[in-house]
């Protein structure tokens, strides 16, 4: 039996009769994508008994700056019920999301895992259609202007630094719609894992799941060696979707 339980912006799904003592993740989708783009990944890490919060995103073409302030406003919430970090996993854009997120409020995050995010030139380097398709969908601000103002940055939210937790990026060199090289950061906290698959297959490949459950095993204290990834080289890490 399944149970829906909701704060402001925010969907758990799980199981009445299995107790939840892993870590609190906060999943965010892709552009153009909603939670339920997520369910089976969220599914898998419930079942390993991890509890997962949804950023009750079902169609994800709002301002960012909105968006982010929201899901700030989320973490926050979800933070100040027990106090534990909560680990951030995103997809493409929701990676960039994320990825702020984890600035902005560093002691609430324990750690972020990007899967597919274009974090160094978004707009740049981006399917020149996917492109022309967000451009299309940028709403007004209720003060003036609208997101096309700001695209460089995506609205505030989206700098060149790392955030200052531990970070693992999931890029594949097949990705076609983002550019792989545009995923990549340097930094003492992060570490890419080269995956084969497609950008909309990622959140679905059991490899990538396992990847992501291995790093939600690593406890919050630790610390352990992490690749820093030489752009202009190939990351040391590698795996194969299958």
């Amino acid at each position: 039996m399944t149970y829906e339980f909701s704060l402001p912006g925010l969907t758990l799904w799980g199981s009445r009769n299995r107790e939840q003592t892993g870590r609190k993740i906060l999943m965010i989708p892709g552009f153009c994508s909603g939670d339920q783009t997520l369910y089976p990944l969220a599914w898998y890490l419930r079942n390993a008994g991890h509890r997962v919060f949804f950023a009750g995103i079902w169609w994800n073409t709002g301002c960012p700056r909105d968006t982010v302030e929201r899901l700030t406003g989320a973490l926050s919430t979800l933070y100040s019920s027990d106090e534990e970090r909560l680990v951030l996993i995103g997809h493409s854009l929701g990676g960039i999301y994320a990825r702020e997120l984890a600035r902005r409020a560093p002691g609430m995050v324990d750690r972020v895992i990007l899967m597919g995010s274009a974090i160094r030139h978004p707009l740049a380097s981006t399917n020149p259609f996917v492109l022309a398709w967000y451009v299309a969908s940028r709403p007004a601000h209720s003060g003036g202007g609208s997101c096309l103002d700001s695209l460089a940055n995506l609205c505030g939210t989206h700098q060149p630094e790392p955030p200052g937790v531990p970070e693992t990026i999931i890029y594949s060199k097949r990705d076609e719609v983002v550019a792989w090289t545009s995923c990549l950061e340097e930094g003492s906290e992060v570490e890419a894992v080269e995956v084969d698959c497609s950008h909309y297959s990622m959140p679905y490949q059991p490899r990538v799941w396992s990847l992501i459950l291995e790093r939600l095993s690593r406890s919050e204290d630790s610390v352990e060696p992490r690749a820093v990834i030489a752009l202009s080289g190939r990351p040391r890490q590698s795996a194969r979707c299958r």
